[in-house]
């Protein structure tokens, strides 16, 4: 069973690295950013991190957030809305003159090289870990003079997710083997190699089927052949679709349960109750 903890070399990064480069950061990429020391200006088109941003006191210094930001709601309800994913309000959103734009990699490429020519930084934000999540507000709190916030949420998140892992390791015994189903027309399977892989894989979830993708499209047939101890979900699924493999042991056990899906598909900080949901439904004994 994967255990999870939080490295060494991450503690040292906390506590030593980061205070020496105030207001630098590192995103997903690699890409070293800079911005000022005072009165920066944010625009997050990435949910997850506008969920970090607020955690981290950031809640002034975001200018706009993407139509798809829901969480928490005074933030939300509070901000001017510059567009989704893909199709970002790029005059609305020059018009703010951001000293950062917060974003995933499901951004266009011809989208990205706009915002570059129009001398904007990107900060591309997506772990694809709970440790990598970490890592991003670790840097998040580098970037945006918010050092001391970003730690304390991380040993928060940390200290959960050890918990919860201590429990399943001290009490339970195999992993479940487990499918994680992110879309059903046609279905969508998430690996381990993904944060809601890692996530299943903290729970007590053995991910099937194992495989170097990321997301893999599967039929029924191959669901029917890996025969799944358990499901877990990425939306609301309707009984009727299930009508094609309603033979494997999930469903005939009635092992099926579907996580608030921004909770758990989400890189940010609620991603730990996620973790916690999908724990106790695996691993009931552990708890």
């Amino acid at each position: 069973m994967k255990y999870f903890k939080l490295t060494f070399f991450l503690m040292i990064f906390i506590f030593i690295y980061i205070p020496l480069f105030s207001g630098t950061g590192v995103d997903s990429l690699g890409n070293k950013i800079s911005i000022p020391d005072e009165g920066v200006k944010i625009v997050s088109l990435a949910p997850g991190a506008t969920e970090i941003l607020y955690e981290l006191g950031l809640q002034e210094e975001i200018v706009g957030i993407s139509e798809f930001c829901n969480y928490p709601p005074e933030l939300v309800a509070s901000k001017p809305k510059m567009g989704g994913f893909s199709t970002p309000d790029i005059e609305k959103i020059q018009a703010e003159n951001p000293d950062v734009i917060i974003l995933t990699r499901t951004m266009p490429i011809q989208v990205k090289y706009q915002f570059e020519r129009l001398g904007m930084q990107l900060f591309v934000a997506e772990p694809k870990s709970l440790n990598e999540l970490l890592k991003t507000i670790i840097q998040f709190g580098n970037l945006f003079n918010r050092v001391k916030e970003a730690h304390e949420l991380v040993i928060s998140m940390e200290s959960r997710a050890g918990e919860i892992t201590e429990a399943i390791r001290e009490r339970s015994t195999n992993p479940v083997r487990t499918m994680i189903i992110i879309w059903n027309k046609p279905y969508y399977t998430a690996s381990r190699k993904t944060l809601p892989g890692d996530i299943v894989q903290l729970a007590g979830g053995r991910i099937v089927p194992d495989t170097t993708q990321e997301y893999l499209l599967i039929n029924e047939e191959r669901i029917l052949q890996i025969n799944p101890e358990a499901l877990i979900l990425g939306h609301e699924i309707e009984m009727t679709d299930y009508r094609n493999i309603e033979s494997i042991r999930a469903l005939r056990n009635n092992k099926v349960f579907l996580p608030n899906p921004d909770e758990f598909l989400r890189p940010g900080p609620r991603v730990i109750n996620a973790l916690t949901e999908i724990a106790h439904f695996l691993h009931p004994e552990a708890f």
